[in-house]
């Protein structure tokens, strides 16, 4: 499974225990790369944290994942990166 180029063997198990094989093998590593990549460019710097608990958002359109990321940038300032670091959940406006 790729993901574990991506996490380290902590979170790789972590991860193998919270989703169900069948959900993780449908996966593209090509999807999930760009969106992994604009969360680099963005600053984000807990990836591991983000993977863990929001895996769905790597399988969503880019362009939809940059324009919410750039309404929780208006919405949360500049700091929005460590906003969103100390409350994780604010990443489910990404889904909504």
């Amino acid at each position: 499974m790729f993901l574990s180029r991506y996490v380290s063997d902590v979170y790789y198990q972590m991860i193998l225990e919270e989703y169900d094989d069948g959900y993780l093998s449908t996966l593209s590593e090509e999807q999930f790369r760009v969106i992994y990549e604009l969360f680099r460019e963005y600053g984000f710097t807990y990836l591991e944290d983000i993977i863990l608990r929001y895996l769905e958002i790597f399988e969503m359109d880019y362009a939809l994942v940059k324009e919410k990321l750039e309404e929780l940038r208006s919405d949360l300032g500049p700091d929005f990166i460590y906003i969103i670091r100390n409350n994780l959940s604010l990443l489910d406006r990404i889904l909504e």
